[in-house]
């Protein structure tokens, strides 16, 4: 038959897709007062959907057995802050990376000596949560003073209270401290110096839709909604 007027018949049908979250991890995903399921993911799923012609239902889920119920297709996806690594590519399949959740310095607004990784010098103290990837990062690669704290909100109240020059933790855990206490004036200087790399995780029999979503990534990045969700949910002191 041939095609109506309207083109209706011409274009193809939009690909409808189940994507599973576990909404509790702030700012990516997270249920709020009304019980809606909102953040940085969220938004830029709805972004990708959008440039993609793609429908799609979000479904709030356990972490724990997440990446099972993808690969064997009760999702077409997962966006809930998956960080890419070699063993779950054995399973299921990743877009380009979107985020890089590595770790970042922050400091008070009116620092201007320390811009990044290679400031971080034997001259400046340096506060970190005891343990963790920043404490052992900075160890190794750097010769700045560390002073460790058992829970990352001490360690920036110290940075409030100039006790510490500035506080090295996980870019998104930072950038959601800043946006959530504006009083403490900080910012987040220089770009992630180790990588943690967040993608969506798809079905490895789906690479129509992985295709899809990479290439509505690469439109969002390049257009400027990218960088609008980037500053709505991380842009405390950019």
């Amino acid at each position: 038959a041939p095609a109506s007027d309207s083109g209706a018949a011409v274009a193809p049908a939009a690909i409808k897709v189940k994507v599973g979250t576990n909404a509790e991890y702030r700012p990516f995903e997270y249920v709020d007062e009304s019980n809606t399921i909102i953040g940085f993911d969220v938004d830029l799923m709805n972004a990708l959907a959008e440039t993609a012609g793609i429908e799609y239902e979000l479904v709030n889920t356990k972490w724990d057995g997440i990446f099972v119920a993808l690969a064997n297709g009760e999702f077409d996806g997962v966006i809930s802050a998956v960080t890419i690594t070699d063993e779950r590519k054995e399973t299921v399949d990743f877009t380009e990376p979107y985020f890089n959740a590595g770790q970042v310095v922050a400091v008070l607004a009116d620092n201007e000596t320390i811009t990044g990784l290679d400031s971080l010098t034997d001259a400046v103290t340096i506060g970190v949560q005891l343990g963790t990837t920043a404490d052992i990062f900075l160890t190794d690669n750097t010769t700045a003073q560390i002073s460790r704290f058992d829970e990352l909100p001490l360690a920036l109240q110290a940075l409030a209270n100039r006790d510490v020059d500035g506080v090295v933790a996980e870019l998104p855990v930072l950038g959601d401290y800043l946006k959530a206490n504006p009083s403490l004036n900080g910012k987040i200087v220089g770009e992630p110096f180790t990588d943690e790399l967040f993608g969506i995780a798809v079905n490895k029999a789906k690479p129509e839709v992985r295709d899809a979503l990479n290439e509505a990534l690469a439109t969002i990045k390049g257009n400027g909604v990218y960088d609008q969700l980037y500053n709505k949910w991380f842009g405390a002191g950019e």
